[in-house]
């Protein structure tokens, strides 16, 4: 039973969390234009409040473990998550005054401006793969969204601004957890990003309480289902939660990565027949431009991960054998084999990449980025 357990859990994790990245975008573009309910503090906060819930509770059943809050992790965390806040909203606002395909292109351009700060901060370069890929990802957006009938000034200011939002966000939160990863582990992002967030998000909802509520009874009166969507939305949020470090868990961040720009394609295709916002034919060319710049990235990336290893292996075989990798006349021999094992352990460390963990729950971005990828 454990060989088949082992068998099927990556594809049941990496489905799982594909599904309800893909639910979450479309039941959001639902409620708020289908229904206009135009409140996204209130929709995020009752997310954000449901994936808090699920948390708290695997932690009560002792699936999972992380740091109780305390006033330093606090204060250093709260910038992150008034980030955070700020990413969900604008990614909300864009997605009610966009077409789906439109708002997924211009979110998944929050992998280039997460690249370029990550070069920046990290000094990351970039392969020529990755340079084409950023070339195709900007084209094919650029296409699909002055030839989209569904674009408004205020959906592309909304939509871009949760770019550089998303990437601020994944930028500083690896930023942070160099310094806290081993305090706040797997779970602690998920339970500080949700926990913090509600004060803020319910102080915002509370001003206009007598316009939401009066909005939600009016709805359920007339379209019953609209109640029924939200309490899915609720659920599918904390399963997204948890399906994220799932995926991560079984598979590898790269994979994590992968299945977050293949979930794109889905997404734009779903939105299209269910909107009825059908794109023009050189629109059509932008769509399948932009989503092939998005998977070439995740290709770079996962081949670098693995050249990056490969070279790494080779080297520690290497050190094994007692030879230098570095070749020098001595003794008439290419190799210097006084050479000590630790100065050759500092001229071959070759570190692994961080991976960017999302931890949207409304898409994230993704991941766009996992941490630094967006899904939205």
């Amino acid at each position: 039973l454990g060989r088949w357990v082992r068998k099927f859990e990556a594809p049941c994790a990496i489905a799982t969390y594909a599904t309800c990245s893909i639910l979450m975008v479309i039941l959001n573009k639902l409620v708020v234009t289908t229904y206009d309910f135009n409140y996204p503090f209130v929709l995020i906060l009752t997310q954000n409040a449901s994936a808090l819930l699920f948390v708290g509770s695997l932690k009560a059943g002792g699936f999972v473990d992380y740091p109780q809050a305390d006033w330093q992790k606090v204060k250093r965390w709260t910038p992150l998550t008034l980030l955070f806040v700020a990413m969900l909203v604008t990614s909300l606002l864009a997605l009610e005054k966009l077409s789906v395909q439109v708002s997924t292109m211009i979110k998944n351009t929050a992998i280039i401006t997460t690249a370029v700060g990550d070069a920046c901060l990290f000094q990351h370069t970039f392969n020529r793969l990755t340079l084409s890929a950023f070339l195709l990802l900007l084209s094919g957006s650029l296409l699909g969204v002055t030839n989209d009938a569904w674009v408004t000034t205020e959906g592309l200011v909304w939509a871009f601004l949760n770019v550089f939002l998303t990437s601020a966000f994944q930028l500083y939160m690896k930023t942070l957890l160099n310094d806290l990863k081993q305090e706040m582990g797997k779970w602690g992002p998920v339970y500080y990003n949700n926990m913090l967030s509600l004060p803020p998000l319910a102080l915002m909802s509370v001003h206009n309480y007598a316009e939401w509520s009066e909005k939600v009874q009016e709805e359920v009166v007339k379209e019953p289902a609209v109640l029924g969507y939200m309490v899915v939305l609720m659920v599918v949020s904390a399963i997204m939660t948890m399906s994220s470090f799932w995926c991560i868990a079984v598979t590898s961040p790269t994979t994590y990565g992968v299945v977050g720009g293949l979930t794109k394609a889905p997404l734009t295709i779903a939105g299209i027949y269910i909107f009825n916002q059908y794109p023009t034919p050189a629109g059509s060319v932008g769509i399948v431009g932009a989503l092939a710049g998005g998977l070439l990235y995740s290709h770079a990336v996962s081949a670098e991960k693995e050249r990056q290893a490969k070279e790494k292996a080779a080297q520690e075989e290497i050190l094994m054998s007692g030879m230098s990798p570095y070749p020098r006349y001595h003794s008439g021999s290419f190799f210097d084999p006084g050479a000590s094992k630790d100065s050759l352990m500092d001229l071959c460390d070759v570190g692994d990449m961080e991976a960017q963990i999302p931890v949207s729950a409304t898409e994230s971005f993704g991941r766009r980025h996992p941490p630094g990828f967006a899904d939205d």
